[in-house]
């Protein structure tokens, strides 16, 4: 069994790039695990400061750019607790209808 042409220059050429994006994998993880970390950090630091939303003006030269923070853990935590509240008063008002 003999190989081709083709085969003979595309065998080394897939392989050279198998181990190249092998020995980036690593790196690329790394990078990947330390850029969760920092925003999993920057969340509960933006959680302790207490607020929902917070509008700020950034200010550059003579630019001026309205910038919006928003901390979506309060945001979660507003709606869990509005459904909450809505579903238990619906099941007090079902309760004291049927008595």
């Amino acid at each position: 069994m003999g190989f081709s042409i083709e085969s003979i220059i595309a065998i080394p050429c897939c392989l050279t790039i198998l181990a190249q994006t092998t020995g980036l994998a690593l790196p690329i993880a790394r990078d990947t695990k330390r850029a969760a970390n920092v925003n999993a950090y920057m969340s509960t630091i933006e959680n302790q400061l207490g607020y929902m939303y917070r509008s700020e003006t950034i200010m550059r030269e003579t630019y001026q750019v309205p910038h919006v923070l928003a901390c979506p853990q309060k945001i979660v935590e507003s709606l869990s607790l509005t459904r909450d509240l809505y579903s238990m008063t619906r099941k007090w008002i079902d309760h004291q209808s049927g008595e």
